[in-house]
C-alpha cells in the first residue's frame, strides 16, 4: 500500500468484548514521542524534499499481532519503517521538508511531479508526532499530504496483562485519539486480549461493534 493520497487508506478497526485480568501500569508508560526529535518538519531543502533521518527505538522493533475482526494480522516494525498489517507491504518512514530548487514543501508539489518520481516515493511514508487528547503519538501519513489526520497514529505502552508487564502498541484515529486497534507481541496474546478496553484509553465506537 502506498502511503499516498492517491491511494485509498484503510482504517483498521478492532472488535468487541472485554477480557479480564488486565490492568494499566501507569508508571511504565512508554511514549511514542521518544521519536519526536527525528520527526520534525525540515526547513532545509533536499533534492526530493525528504530526509531519511527516522529510526524506530529498539523497543518498537519486531513482530506485532492484532486480532482485528477476529482475523489475526501481523505488523513487523523495522529500523526505518514497517510492514503494514493491512497489506504486508514495507513502507519506509521519512521526515518531509522543502524540495531543492523550489520554495515548496514536499506536499505542495504537483501530482505530476510525484508521478515522474514514482519509483522514489512508491514505498515512502511521512513520519511526524502529534499531541492528541493530551497524549503524544507518532503519526504515519501520505508522503505528499500535509494533513496528518488522514494517517495512522500509534503509541507504545507497557501494560499489566494477567499480572505480567507486556508491551502494547495502540493504533488510534489521528484526529480524536480514539483507539481503533491494538497490537501484542504474540498471536496468543492478541487472540486472548484483543477485545479488552484498557483503563485510561478512549476507544472508538467501531472498536466495540465487532
Amino acid at each position: 500500500m502506498k502511503l499516498r493520497k492517491t491511494i485509498t487508506w484503510a482504517v483498521v478497526v478492532a472488535a468487541i468484548a472485554a477480557a479480564s485480568g488486565i490492568s494499566v501500569n501507569q508508571t511504565n508508560l512508554v511514549q511514542a514521542a521518544n521519536t519526536a526529535k527525528n520527526a520534525k518538519i525540515s526547513t532545509n531543502k533536499t533534492k526530493y524534499g525528504f530526509k531519511r533521518d527516522f529510526k524506530f527505538p529498539k523497543s518498537w522493533r519486531g513482530k506485532w499481532y492484532s486480532n482485528t475482526h477476529d482475523k489475526l494480522s501481523k505488523m513487523t516494525v523495522k529500523k526505518n519503517g514497517f510492514n503494514t498489517p493491512w497489506t504486508g507491504e514495507y513502507v519506509e518512514l521519512v521526515s518531509a521538508g522543502k524540495v531543492k530548487g523550489t520554495n515548496k514543501y514536499l506536499w505542495q508539489m504537483p501530482q505530476s511531479w510525484f508521478t515522474k518520481h514514482d519509483k522514489i516515493f512508491k514505498h515512502l511514508g511521512r513520519i511526524t508526532t502529534n499531541k492528541i487528547s493530551n497524549k503524544k503519538w507518532v503519526v504515519f501519513s501520505p508522503i505528499d499530504e500535509n494533513n496528518i489526520e488522514i494517517g495512522f497514529a500509534f503509541r507504545l505502552r507497557n501494560e499489566k496483562v494477567a499480572g505480567k508487564t507486556q508491551k502494547v502498541i495502540f493504533e488510534a484515529n489521528p484526529k480524536t485519539g480514539e483507539i481503533v486497534d491494538q497490537f501484542f507481541r504474540s498471536p496468543k496474546l492478541a487472540q486472548k486480549y484483543q477485545h479488552y478496553n484498557f483503563k485510561g484509553e478512549t476507544y472508538a465506537p467501531s472498536f466495540n461493534q465487532y
